[in-house]
């Protein structure tokens, strides 16, 4: 159990409650993001009764398109902040901050994914979109090398700096997705499968570290 020192000078401990309320907050954060994502969709809905279900369909097929793939990235990013918290020990003052920010993330990915659809798939939109997401990603990161040094990893103890950095590997793959997004507008959202690529490439380069060092 971490401490914390008071004004007073006496020291309070940072109680597993406390760990479990930085969670359920993050958790409803992210659950009202991925609502906010199907928002603009269920007011085009509304229009059905005056058109039919196929013109819907097709007038907002990059619409459903853009919130599926918005749904996908929160979704990835909550099951990694799960994984990552699940592994904590504890928190401190700093990885409380931090995690404000990676909400902040979160949030901004719905209103990104509004401006892509509804820019007409500008390419500045798409970078704002994807900016979001290496914002959301870094700080993850960050989170987990504030949890390591801190020594408040469960696994902490097993993990390699090779591993940590290794971890950087789908925000160069983002970094990248960015760049290609801006100089090759017709592309847009689609460069998100070089993210999914550099994550393929850190899972399979983890696991030949692993065995090498086993």
């Amino acid at each position: 159990m971490s401490e914390r020192t008071t004004e007073t000078g006496t020291a309070r401990p940072r109680t597993q409650r406390g760990l479990e309320r930085l969670m359920f907050f993050s958790d409803a954060v992210v659950a009202i993001a991925i609502t906010l994502i199907a928002l603009p969709l269920v007011d085009s809905a509304r229009d059905v009764a005056k058109e039919s279900t196929s013109k819907f369909l097709s007038d907002n097929s990059y619409a459903l398109l853009a919130a599926a793939i918005s749904f996908a990235v929160i979704s990835a990013f909550w099951r990694e902040h799960h994984s990552l918290f699940e592994r904590a020990t504890g928190y401190t003052p700093l990885l409380l901050r931090v995690n404000m920010f990676w909400l902040v993330g979160i949030v901004a990915l719905p209103v990104a994914t509004v401006l892509d659809v509804y820019s007409h798939r500008d390419p500045l939109a798409a970078g704002i979109y994807l900016l979001a997401v290496i914002f959301t990603m870094a700080v993850d990161r960050v989170e987990e090398l504030i949890l390591y040094r801190a020594r408040l990893l469960s696994d902490g103890d097993r993990i390699t700096r090779p591993e940590l950095i290794l971890r950087w590997s789908m925000v160069v793959g983002a970094g990248i997705a960015v760049i290609v997004s801006l100089t090759l507008p017709a592309v847009g959202l689609w460069s998100l499968v070089l993210v999914f690529a550099a994550g393929q490439f850190e899972a399979v380069s983890r696991r030949r570290l692993r065995a090498r060092t086993a």
